[in-house]
């Protein structure tokens, strides 16, 4: 039953949200406990819906619903479901949320942004004019500007400019936002990480050419891009990842070191895949599956946080394809059928 799978030894694996839990976000929330945003229906962005709050107080055990955090009320069709999480120098939980109509029907829904200042107990919305798409952790500067890291949409009723990826930039706690800088390359998924000695990375999922005037999402391998002046230019991209291997997460360990996971979709290993540097992502270890199956399946977008003791959490999702028809066998993860997130609780070693 279990052939073709591999978890990696010595992790804990548990299934935290069931039927629900897609793009999972982490976040360590400023009394120890670990918030986890994630879209709240059964399938890969059909289901009208909004983004979610789940709790984890044990490290990522157990988990409950804490909250509601966006909210799509308007127009009871509308999808909320992309987003990007992090807190304000305030403390405050900052969550930017986009989406589209029932279906994944365009327009690009306009951002949502959303912030509690009660750990996620109640939010504050308000809707914006800004037509990308949020995704990853937003950064906060050391003084205090808030950053997010958002891809164009060619499904937007508005000129976006050409595909790519933009770093919007707030000043007020992420009230409001202004288009900052633009990373290099045909992307869209990015993660950002500001490190301790003052580098900024930006792993990228690439767009693949499929023909002249057409950009394809998924083939392009996972693209690292580096800045040294607080993300006002940055080096050119270079490969960190296969083929089929998106998008990424990066944290940087207590000891200093860089942890990048990302998910992977090649035929036979689909699952999450980490890898590891110790200098501030000039070089990587060989990259180490965490969890993977043979089956062809919905899956991938992890997101790491780390306790105090070193454990790592990484949640991210599993479920059937898109567009398998209902009947069809199950195309998950052999020991449980539904769309959920799953969680690691691991050491790097």
């Amino acid at each position: 039953m279990l052939s073709g799978c591999y978890l990696r030894n010595g992790a804990e694996f548990y299934i935290a949200i069931n039927n629900k839990g897609l793009w999972p976000n982490l976040t360590m929330l400023p009394g120890g406990e670990i918030g986890a945003v994630v879209y709240n229906q059964p399938s890969h962005g059909y289901g009208e819906g909004d983004v979610e709050l789940w709790v984890s107080g044990d490290g990522g055990t157990l988990w409950e619903l804490r909250s509601v955090v966006s909210d799509h009320s308007e127009d009871p069709e509308l999808v909320r479901m992309n987003h990007a999480a992090g807190l304000n120098a305030n403390g405050d939980f900052v969550v930017l949320v986009s989406g589209h109509s029932a279906g994944r029907r365009p327009p690009t829904l306009p951002v949502q942004v959303c912030i509690s200042s009660d750990g996620g107990e109640t939010w504050r919305r308000q809707v914006t004019d800004i037509p990308h798409i949020p995704f990853g952790d937003i950064v906060c500067k050391p003084d205090g500007t808030v950053v997010s890291a958002m891809y164009t949409s060619e499904a937007a009723d508005v000129d976006c400019g050409p595909p790519g990826v933009v770093l919007l930039a707030s000043e007020d706690g992420g009230l409001t936002w202004n288009e900052w800088q633009r990373l290099p390359g045909n992307c869209n998924e990015t993660a950002l990480l500001r490190c301790s000695n003052g580098r900024w990375l930006a792993a990228m999922r690439t767009l693949a050419p499929v023909r002249d005037d057409v950009l394809y999402y998924s083939g392009g391998p996972l693209q690292l891009t580096i800045s040294e002046d607080e993300g006002r230019t940055w080096s050119s991209p270079m490969p960190v990842s296969l083929p089929c291997q998106h998008p990424a997460h990066l944290l940087e360990l207590h000891d200093g070191r860089i942890l990048l996971t990302y998910g992977s979709r090649i035929p036979g290993q689909h699952g999450v895949v980490v890898r590891l540097s110790d200098d501030y992502g000039e070089s990587w270890s060989m990259p180490e599956p965490l969890i993977s199956v043979s089956a062809q399946t919905d899956c991938g977008y992890p997101s790491s946080v780390q306790l105090e003791d070193g454990l790592i959490v990484t949640a991210y999702y599993f479920g059937k394809q898109p567009h398998t028809p209902q009947d069809a066998p199950p195309t998950s993860v052999p020991w449980h059928h539904h769309y959920h997130m799953g969680v690691a609780r691991w050491y790097a070693g």
